[in-house]
């Protein structure tokens, strides 16, 4: 393993772990409270100290890459064309996350929002136009999206809670709420705010109460304050797939939409 690799580096590769929880909300303060000793919040948090992410996944018409995750295949990865709304100009991130057992590998290629659609194509026109980072990276995800036949399928969308170590050369611990659905078909990003369905739905997680994603991420180990943190609080791992999550959702979920972007559910 080579470990963390900065987002700036010609290759654009991060390999890392990932440990999720489902943690009811009025356990946030005191984990905010113990993460402020060792970190600092993601420098592009707004006022409140969040930001949105909406990210559109793509699978096969068989949905095979949703298939292999419930299956907890050994080695699986998602496609995954992402922006942050609310962000002047964001590009479009093309996003590769592999999981080979407990190791995430993922790449990343920052596209111009007005070229991604084109590089998707492979109009090599759109391609050149990258810097050399970006035309790897996007080279990346187009081999598997065509080789497997890929095409728009579900788009989430949720808020985030970042917090990014000052001890460690790579550890974050993020706080992901009100996430919400939608089926996709096209490849635009412009979401329907009538059609959020929310995921935090007790029935999908089997909870009393609605919750919140918990995210520690690092390279190699988990730091000791995460290990401590987790031990005080006896927090228990928890596989949580968005992306499933949303299918799942999609599929199977009674009741209304909400007009809410990311509203909770009841």
């Amino acid at each position: 393993m080579s470990g963390y690799r900065s987002p700036s580096a010609m290759d654009s590769i991060i390999e890392r772990y990932e440990y999720k929880y489902l943690i009811p909300d009025r356990l946030i303060p005191a984990i905010r409270a113990a993460v402020r000793t060792t970190s600092r919040i993601d420098k592009y948090a707004g006022p409140d100290g969040t930001y949105r992410i909406r990210s559109l996944y793509f699978d096969t018409d068989r949905f095979d890459l949703y298939w292999a995750n419930e299956r907890e295949q050994g080695d699986r990865f998602k496609l995954r064309a992402r922006v942050y709304p609310g962000s002047k100009a964001s590009p479009v991130f093309l996003e590769v996350k592999r999981r080979v057992l407990d190791v995430i590998v993922k790449t990343r290629a920052a596209v111009p929002a007005e070229l991604w659609r084109e590089v998707l194509a492979g109009h090599d026109t759109a391609l050149s136009a990258l810097p050399p980072a970006a035309r790897a990276g996007a080279l990346r995800f187009l081999a598997p999206y065509h080789r497997h036949h890929l095409r728009p399928a579900v788009l989430v969308e949720y808020e985030r809670e970042a917090f990014i170590s000052e001890l460690e050369a790579y550890a974050r611990l993020t706080f992901d709420r009100k996430i919400a659905v939608q089926s996709w078909d096209s490849l635009e990003l412009e979401a329907d705010p009538r059609r959020w369905r929310p995921i935090d739905h007790t029935a999908q997680t089997r909870t009393a109460e609605p919750v919140t994603v918990l995210e520690l991420k690092f390279e190699r180990r988990p730091p000791a304050w995460m290990v401590a943190l987790v031990k005080r609080l006896d927090l228990i791992r928890y596989s949580f797939s968005k992306y499933c999550y949303g299918v799942n959702a999609e599929l199977t979920l009674p009741g209304e939409r909400s007009p809410r972007r990311g509203g909770r559910g009841g």
